[in-house]
């Protein structure tokens, strides 16, 4: 079988390689399952891509399905379909889970889909497939039943024991590249930020064990050549007990000059001691929003901001010598285009090292996915989903949002 992922230019997917070493650990599939997986650049031409997946002549293709990849990915999969009828095609990620009895309603080249985590469901579908048995009693799927009605199954059960999956880095499905090396230490989100599907819908953290993500960090940073590498977590300081024990355990490969790039931090919770620790882990950037700074934006992304504590955030980390990244979108809800504008300004003002504009994504999932009527918004239906109007800000208003916000943010670099 064929794991398939179009990535950005010299990444990897994590996901597709969890879901690999954990089929390929379980001992029910020994035998009757071998894998490969294809890393193909986003943009590249999806008859090629379909090329790349049928001259390996797989039984079932996995692909995993990013909002920002969806579109060459669904082509590449009908080119699939249409030049081998029997190859079962199974597809995953946040893209696709969340509407999953609506993906394959539209995409008859689609088998199933595997809701939330992937790792578990992707294994038994493997299992009743090389059995024959039936796709009903595989928890966590969507599936195009033989007389082509689209049945959901029982929702799975998340993995509360999250070391049960076994570790891309460690079991040898991953090697550890410089710049391109990530790893997930819980999943889950404390935040619920309307925009954002990160948490999966879900607040609550469930993490791995320490021991296993010392064993991978000294794994990954011990690599001949890996100079960096980062963190996949949606807040690197969730809390200043586990930002210590990280400081404690990056420290030793931080003096010989490995270095974490660009976590995701929570800034209004740094302080000149946070900033110390995140200094003592190596940490050469960070990122953070504030996304808008306009009050009713705010409000329908659910987002508290603190204006004194995010100065004071950012000041603590430039003194201890990290750069900040701030992020902004453009086309939240509530923003007019004076609001995007300040929320620039107000970046700008801040001098952090790298300011980073975006065009808003109504990504399946989200809160404003759902609330997209209520909240005014109009987007693409198709993936990547951008942001067509706002009930505050035009077609042509966005437009001219997004270069005035790349204007300004080169006019920033250039100072630099």
């Amino acid at each position: 079988m064929v794991l398939l992922a179009l990535n950005a230019p010299g990444y990897r997917s994590l996901g597709c390689a969890y879901v690999r070493a954990y089929a390929q650990h379980d001992p029910r599939l020994a035998g009757a399952a071998a894998f490969q997986t294809l890393e193909i650049d986003a943009g590249t031409d999806p008859w090629w891509v379909a090329y790349r997946v049928l001259q390996l002549e797989p039984d079932v293709v996995g692909a995993s399905m990013m909002c920002w990849s969806a579109r060459d990915t669904y082509e590449a999969l009908r080119v699939v379909k249409a030049a081998a009828p029997s190859t079962h095609v199974v597809a995953g990620g946040p893209e696709v889970g969340p509407i999953a009895e609506d993906v394959l309603a539209r995409h008859p080249e689609i088998d199933a889909v595997v809701v939330g985590d992937g790792e578990v469901p992707f294994a038994e579908l493997l299992l009743a497939l090389s059995e024959g048995a039936d796709l009903d009693d595989v928890d966590g799927i969507v599936y195009r039943s033989a007389d082509g009605s689209i049945r959901a199954t029982r929702p799975q059960q998340p993995l509360e024991d999250l070391d049960r999956l076994p570790s891309p880095y460690l079991t040898g499905v991953l090697a550890p590249i410089d710049g391109a090396t990530y790893v997930e230490t819980y999943r889950g989100c404390p935040h619920q930020c309307g925009y954002c599907y990160e948490g999966k819908g879900s607040r609550r953290i469930r993490a791995y064990s320490r021991e296993r993500v010392e064993a991978e960090v000294s794994l990954i940073a011990q690599a001949p050549g890996v100079r960096s590498f980062s963190f996949i977590d949606p807040v690197f300081n969730l809390t200043r007990e586990r930002l210590e024990w990280l400081a404690d355990m990056l420290e030793p490969y931080a003096r010989r000059g490995v270095r974490l790039h660009t976590v995701e931090v929570d800034i209004e919770r740094v302080d000149d001691e946070a900033a110390a620790l995140l200094a003592r882990a190596g940490v050469s950037s960070v990122e953070t929003g504030p996304q808008t700074v306009g009050a009713r934006a705010l409000g329908a992304c659910r987002r508290p901001f603190d204006r004194e504590r995010f100065v004071a955030g950012v000041e603590a980390c430039k003194r201890h010598g990290i750069r900040v990244e701030c992020d902004l979108i453009v086309g939240l809800p509530g923003d007019t285009p004076a609001d995007m504008l300040e929320g620039m300004r107000f970046c700008i003002g801040l001098d952090p090292g790298r300011i980073q504009t975006s065009t808003l994504r109504v990504l399946p999932g989200t809160e404003f996915w759902a609330r997209a009527e209520d909240l005014g918004v109009v987007f693409d239906p198709e993936p990547p989903h951008e942001v067509i109007r706002t009930r505050e800000a035009s077609f042509v208003d966005l437009r001219r949002a997004e270069v005035r916000s790349v204007w300004l943010q080169r006019q920033y670099e250039a100072k630099l």
